[in-house]
């Protein structure tokens, strides 16, 4: 149903009315006229102010109801638009406030299927098949700029011979790569896009500078128009020489972290999190990045968690554990300051420390040594019956 010459192609398959009326004779009841008065008028001029009129610059088929699907999860806005199709690939899109209509119209390029959608601003008077849609805006980068010729008027009349202009942008933030002014410029979709633009510098010559374009629409690498494939033009058989139109005109983003200062690594991110935007270097660090030495790295000075942790838990029900721990400590102590004279044999090893008891363990131990005591009594009391 898609045809890139849409508005030619109704004026080929419908006669003007004109002309048909030429060779008519009307009826009475067929002159009855409708009347529309003039506060009508300005009652429907309002309600057709937010209307656009676009096409699908290519000549494949496709759905309307796909396309209108895909463009209303594209523009995201805060009101669906109102959606019809309007003849051979042309469609009529209604919005309901300002900041839609210019989104749609003017925020562009806007792409299908990467072949381009082309949007005009529509009044709802004329014919959609009469409507005739010059281009679309796009980004488009000027590289290699010389910094004394970089002024804005000298900018103006390069970017004028790439398209209409509509905005420069002198110093733009470098999202792509390569040392650039970026531009929006109206491409016209007849006529092949622009390589190059030249300066020429009295006394220093000409001066070709790239153009690139930023999320531009599918175009043909051999005659490099939008709307078609190369191996779609002709008979697609070309060589490499023949492809004048490539990659290398397409602008290539920067990777994401580059230029970005990482964020400390204690510096939460959103939400008190290490969230987006909160990374730190995920290598390991060495005792020279550390600022210490290898011997210091080696030394052993950890020590056990499990006497603190156990002591602080253990509260008030602990009391005789610690006050066993206070007593071997200040034994070592005496050991230590006491001659050999005084302890006798230096050989002689210590006993161990009592090794600690969980509190609940102790209960259930005690509990138990009370339940055997119960037992063992019963039964002594029984054979003292028996003996009796």
């Amino acid at each position: 149903m898609a045809d890139a010459g849409g508005s030619g192609s109704v004026k080929d398959s419908e006669a003007d009315i004109d002309d048909l009326l030429m060779h008519l004779d009307l009826r009475d009841d067929e002159l009855d006229d409708v009347e529309i008065g003039a506060d009508a008028v300005k009652e429907f001029e309002k309600d057709a102010r937010w209307l656009a009129i676009g096409k699908v610059h290519t000549k494949r088929s496709f759905s309307a109801d796909a396309l209108f699907g895909k463009m209303k999860a594209i523009w995201n806005l805060s009101q669906d638009p109102i959606c019809r199709e309007v003849g051979e690939n042309l469609f009529v899109f209604q919005m309901h406030c300002l900041g839609d209509w210019k989104k749609v119209v003017h925020q562009g390029p806007w792409t299908f299927r990467g072949w381009a959608v082309l949007i005009e601003d529509y009044d709802g008077r004329v014919d959609p098949g009469k409507i005739s849609f010059g281009g679309l805006f796009v980004w488009a980068q000027i590289h290699g700029i010389p910094e004394l010729y970089r002024k804005v008027h000298v900018v103006d009349d390069l970017a004028r011979r790439i398209g209409k202009t509509k905005e420069v942008q002198m110093s733009p933030k470098l999202f792509y790569e390569g040392n650039y002014v970026r531009i929006r410029v109206l491409v016209e979709v007849s006529r092949p896009l622009t390589r190059i633009v030249s300066l020429n510098i009295v006394g220093e010559g000409k001066k070709r500078q790239l153009v690139k374009y930023e999320k531009i629409p599918f175009f043909c690498k051999h005659c490099g128009l939008l709307g078609n494939n190369h191996e779609e033009c002709g008979d697609g058989v070309w060589t490499k020489k023949e492809l004048q139109y490539g990659d290398f005109m397409l602008a290539s983003r920067r990777a994401n972290l580059q230029n970005v200062e990482p964020r400390p690594f204690n510096q939460r991110g959103r939400g008190g999190r290490f969230g987006r935007g909160a990374y730190a270097d995920s290598r390991k660090w060495s005792s020279q990045d550390a600022s210490l030495d290898e011997g210091d790295e080696l030394l052993d000075s950890a020590s056990s968690p499990l006497k603190t942790t156990a002591m602080e838990t253990s509260g008030e029900n602990d009391t005789g554990a610690r006050k066993q721990l206070e007593f071997d400590t200040d034994l070592e102590k005496g050991l230590a300051l006491a001659g050999p004279s005084e302890v006798g044999d230096p050989e002689e090893v210590p006993p161990p420390p009592p090794s600690y008891t969980n509190p609940r363990d102790r209960t259930k131990i005690r509990k138990t040594a009370v339940n055997n005591d119960l037992a063992t009594s019963a039964a002594s009391s029984e054979e003292d019956l028996r003996a009796q």
